[in-house]
């Protein structure tokens, strides 16, 4: 770098320099100074020149010798390869062919324990390197075979005394085979693995060993706990408690009827807990015995299931693990297909079960317990598939088929037996028992239908077509059942003379069920309630028309019958004043006697408050037409009959109401009358129900002057609305004064004698028997 710089500066100078000598010649001794330079500058780059030279002969040199190294490196890597390949053989061979005195002495002589569990792997994967090697040329695998085949019979004899030993355990009594089969059997698993692979005789004695001692410890033991948990059962209903037997008809032994709960037989009740309880529900018979404790079956089929299902899982699991089923050979001939073993041992568990199931189910008489049982099963299925375990699916198909065919069996005998029922005895028209009874089956069957998705059917199909296809027809049974009832109604209603008595007995069962079933809220009961929400409401309809027509027929007979004339201004005017003398001289002795009748004919308080509701309703009704019909009569026309006020009939109706009669009356009730009364005839005031009932009548756009002379006449006649003069329709009281009035915002009723009106655009309270009740609103 320095020579290479030195040369540039002198032709630089060279140049420059140059120049300035021709120029001017004076510069000559510096020229000299500048070739003296450049010859030192050429001898530089001579040696440099020689240099580099002999740096590029070492480089050459070095060059080869790296080449060889390479050369010796590769001959080195192959041999280093070759080596490693010949050792991990040997290695291989060594560790295979090689038999320590140690795994001699420990496989002959030692204990079966985890370390002979570990020499018996050694031993184990010298006879698979023997095997694998039995057609090469190896001397050793002579030497060596006989010495593994003496080790192989000696461990696998020691292997199949230790685990015979360890299952005869199990049949010690009181003996816990979950801890045995987990701290001992799940331990030393690898043992029979060893005896599968290598003496196959042998693994198939232990499994047969095992599956027999196994079997037999389960069905003994589920044997005496379904045969203590029996003893424990209390029996709910038998053929005698069908839905139309009568109550007498059981007798004891000496003719005496046997008194017995029937209220279990068709109400759910408590049971529902059974369901409901997140408990497995296992019974210690030894407990109950000692506090004298009673179960219905479907407790006890819960604590059956419920241990049979813990037990299975647990054997199922451990089976799966312990008796690995190999992919290939003569081994997996030998274990079977998986969950072979499983059902081997519990094969003779689940008949005995199925068959305790079938011989108690096929003679249950309980509809409610076999109903619970079905949903208990179906919970059963869930747990199951929850834990991934499908070792009982055919169990519980099969329960569930002896299940639903007894259930549907049970449901046509009480249908039998509602067609078989005998009604000589029928005097009364109050609720039967068996509507009652039927009631509260219903209720059962749609509590226990609610959350388990069950279609409403209304065909049949076939109970074997899927497991949940039976469940289809709960609904279907029970819509069976409500007709068959509604049959026997009829029947009864044949054997009541009198279509009054039949109606209220109609009301009175009907009554009774929707009561039953108002006190459900679960969305199951919806269909159930509107079906008799509609039967009642049309027979109490129906009632009202024939009670009200006993007491004011000729007022209903003569609206309707005007109704359909043409022109009112061409009927007799003595028809009219007939009629209306007849209702003057008779109506209150019709509203008190149809109140006193319609409370004695109907024991459900609340239920009589609503029929007397639409009764009183109907009369109102009635008379508003008639009064509308009168008005048109007799507009700018002398009368010498004047109708009752509307108003004076209503304070009737309130002063004759029973006690806590408006909160009898039911708020969409009362909504439906006033939308009938509204549409009917005019304006209407609804206020607490029947009790403030208040028909506004329409006022006329003018009024002749004899029609303004009466109504000064009747502003200035000032009285409680008592009499038949001043209140017919179309004039209202004049208003009373707020003297003696108390002022208040919310008006109350303080007695049975106080009633609401409405004067002068004021709603106020009246009260005949204490005058210090009255009340204006303000």
């Amino acid at each position: 770098d320095f020579a290479a710089d030195t040369l540039v500066r002198c032709l630089v100078l060279f140049f420059l320099f140059g120049t300035w000598a021709i120029e001017d010649i004076s510069a000559v001794p510096e020229l000299r100074t500048l070739r003296t330079e450049i010859s030192s500058c050429d001898a530089v780059l001579e040696s440099m020149e020689t240099l580099l030279g002999g740096f590029q002969s070492d480089l050459a040199q070095i060059s080869l010798e790296i080449q060889t190294l390479q050369e010796q490196s590769q001959t080195l890597q192959i041999k280093l390869k070759n080596r490693t390949a010949s050792q991990s053989q040997l290695d291989s061979a060594l560790e295979g062919l090689v038999v320590s005195p140690d795994l001699i002495k420990k496989i002959a002589e030692g204990e079966v324990n985890e370390f002979f569990l570990l020499h018996l792997l050694d031993l184990n994967k010298k006879m698979s390197y023997v095997k694998s090697h039995r057609g090469s040329h190896i001397r050793a695998l002579k030497d060596v075979g006989p010495e593994l085949e003496r080790l192989r019979l000696k461990a696998s004899d020691k292997i199949r005394d230790f685990l015979i030993k360890k299952i005869d355990s199990l049949k010690a009594p009181n003996a816990n085979i979950g801890i045995i089969q987990k701290t001992v059997l799940l331990k030393y698993k690898e043992l029979y693995g060893f005896l599968l692979e290598r003496y196959g005789d042998a693994a198939l004695e232990v499994r047969t060993t095992y599956i027999v001692t196994v079997s037999n410890y389960f069905y003994a033991s589920f044997e005496k706990y379904v045969k203590s948990l029996q003893n424990l059962q209390t029996v709910v209903a038998d053929k005698y408690d069908l839905i139309g037997t009568e109550e007498t008809n059981r007798r004891g032994l000496f003719g005496k009827p046997q008194l017995k709960d029937k209220t279990n037989v068709f109400s759910l009740g408590d049971r529902i807990q059974t369901l409901l309880s997140a408990d497995d529900g296992i019974i210690l018979p030894h407990i109950a015995e000692e506090q004298k404790m009673k179960y219905p079956y479907e407790v006890i089929f819960k604590a059956i299931t419920r241990l049979l299902m813990d037990n299975c899982s647990s054997e199922y699991l451990f089976t799966s693990e312990f008796f690995v089923t190999p992919k290939k050979g003569k081994s997996a001939l030998i274990v079977g297909p998986p969950g072979s073993a499983f059902m081997e041992i519990f094969d003779p568990t689940l008949k005995y079960i199925q068959g305790v199931f079938k011989q108690h189910f096929d003679s249950a008489m309980d509809a409610v317990g076999v109903l619970i049982c079905i949903r208990l099963n179906a919970l059963n299925l869930r747990i199951m598939q929850k834990r991934r375990i499908p070792c009982l699916d055919a169990f519980i198909n099969y329960v569930n088929i002896v299940l639903w065919p007894r259930f549907q069996g049970i449901m046509d005998s009480h249908i039998e037996s509602l067609k078989k029922t005998q009604l000589n005895k029928i005097r009364d028209a109050h609720p039967h028992f068996i509507v009652r009874r039927y009631g509260e089956l219903a209720v059962s069957i749609l509590t226990l239908n609610e959350g388990f998705d069950d279609a409403l059917l209304i065909h049949r199909y076939n109970l074997q077509a899927s497991l949940f296809v039976s469940q289809l027809r709960c609904q279907y049974s029970l819509n069976r059942l409500r007709t068959e009832v509604e049959h026997l109604l009829d029947r009864m209603a044949e054997e009541i003379p009198d279509l009054k008595s039949r109606l209220v007995m109609f009301i009175n069962n009907y009554d009774l069920l929707e009561t039953i079933l108002s006190d459900h809220t679960a969305t199951s009961f919806d269909d159930e309630k509107a079906y008799f929400s509609t039967k009642i409401e049309a027979s109490i309809l129906e009632f009202v028309e024939v009670e009200m027509k006993g007491h004011v027929g000729f007022l209903t007979e003569f609206v309707e019958r005007v109704e359909l004339e043409k022109s009112v201004d061409a009927l007799d005017i003595s028809r009219f004043e007939a009629v209306a003398q007849q209702f003057n001289q008779t109506w209150k002795v019709s509203v008190a006697e149809a109140n006193a009748s319609i409370l004695r004919s109907f024991p459900n308080f609340r239920n009589g408050a609503r029929v007397l509701h639409n009764s009183l309703a109907h009369l109102v009704l009635y008379y508003r037409r008639f009064l509308a019909l009168w008005e048109k009569r007799f507009l700018g026309r002398s009368r010498r009959v004047h109708p009752v006020g509307i108003q004076a009939v209503l304070a009737e109706v309130k002063r004759l109401r029973p006690m806590h009669f408006d909160k009898a009356v039911s708020q969409p009730t009362m909504a439906s009358l006033a939308g009938l009364l509204r549409s009917s005839s005019g304006p209407l005031l609804v206020r607490g129900g029947i009790a403030s009932l208040a028909l506004l009548a329409p006022r006329p756009a003018a009024l002749p002057a004899a029609r303004i002379a009466g109504l000064v006449r009747a502003q200035a006649h000032t009285h409680d609305c008592g009499c038949g003069g001043c209140c017919s329709a179309g004039v209202l009281p004049a208003p009373l004064q707020s003297a003696g009035y108390k002022t208040k915002t919310a008006l109350k009723l303080m007695c049975p004698g106080c009633f609401f009106t409405r004067r002068g655009g004021r709603l106020r309270v009246i009260c005949k028997d204490n005058k210090k009740h009255k009340q204006v609103q303000g």
